[in-house]
Formats: C-alpha cells, structure tokens, sequence
C-alpha cells in the first residue's frame, strides 16, 4: 500500500497542474506526469493499492474546479485507487502525532515552526490516513509531509526521484559515426 498527495494527483490527472521545481535545476521539473504515469503503471504492474487521503483529494478537487465530478469518476474507475476518509483510526493517530509534538516542544513539530496551523493539521491528516491504511510510502513533493511521514516511519519520495519513461526523442542527437574525426 503507498499513498499519494494532492500534487501528484493533480499531475497525473489535471492538464493544467504545475510541476514542482527540480532542486536541482530549480525549474520546473521536466516531464512530471510522464513520471507519475509510469509511476502508477509500476504500481499497477505490482499489485501495489494507492490510497488517496481524503484532505489530499479535497485540496485536488479544489485545483479541478467544475470538473471535479469528472476526476472522481475517472478515480472511481480505477482499481487499485482507494479513497480513503479521516476517520476514527485516522483521529486515534492524529492525535498521538500531535501529543508527541507537544512532548517534544511544540505542536508544529516537526514542521518547519513558520508554517501555518493549518497546513500542519491538514499534511497530519494525510499522514493519518496513510498510516492507518499501513502505506509504507507516500509520493510527496511537500516538505512538511515528508517531516511529519518520516517521524511515523513512512518514506515520501517526491516526483523528482521518479523514474523518467522511456523516450521516442533522444536526449542529445547522435553523430553518425562517418563524420567523426
């Protein structure tokens, strides 16, 4: 079981989605649904169950406007993903996240302290969920999710770690080997 965020839903199913910036290059990252999308054949190609956190698809479903309807119809159409609610479970762990925090100074921890409470409650509830429904990955590109997952013992892998796809168009032009020196 693996578990994704609003961002990597909304490159995989939103054209007008923008990727996240590579560190590396610290432009947008190239070809970020292509990497999602052979991310989610991968997982299908194994078996591997995708949850969507219900806090994930509701920021999502705010990215879909009018066409919301629409997505959730496609998701619904799609076996291995399972959107899953904030429930009871998910309210037992959030609060032992939040306790740890408060034990350890602050109930923003782990959280950068500048970020607002409310984005801390919402990428906990993600993080909830996710564990609740045993995710040992969370494909994120968000910081404070990466923070709070790792504290419960579950990897986040943003999209620039992800595989690129098999190309029709090389990356540099090869010279044929009759005009080399």
């Amino acid at each position: 079981m693996v578990s994704m965020d609003a961002g990597f839903l909304g490159l995989l199913l939103h054209p007008a989605a923008k990727p996240p910036n590579d560190p590396a290059t610290k432009r947008p990252l190239i070809r970020a649904k292509d990497r999602i999308e052979k991310l989610v054949d991968d997982l299908h190609a194994s078996n591997e169950r995708v949850v969507i956190p219900t806090p994930a698809l509701c920021e999502f479903l705010v990215l879909a406007g009018n066409d919301g309807q629409q997505y959730l119809s496609e998701l619904a159409n799609q076996p291995s993903f399972y959107i899953r609610p904030f429930d009871q479970m998910a309210a037992v762990e959030l609060a032992a996240m939040e306790l740890l925090a408060r034990a350890k100074g602050g109930k923003r921890l782990p959280t950068d302290l500048a970020t607002p409470w409310q984005k801390v409650k919402f990428d906990r509830q993600i993080v909830a969920i996710s564990k609740v429904h045993q995710a040992h990955t969370i494909y994120s590109d968000d910081g404070d999710v990466k923070m709070i997952a790792e504290t419960v013992g579950i990897k986040v892998i943003p999209c620039w770690e992800l595989q690129l796809p098999p190309s029709d168009t090389p990356l540099f032009e090869s010279v044929p080997e009759s005009t080399k020196d």
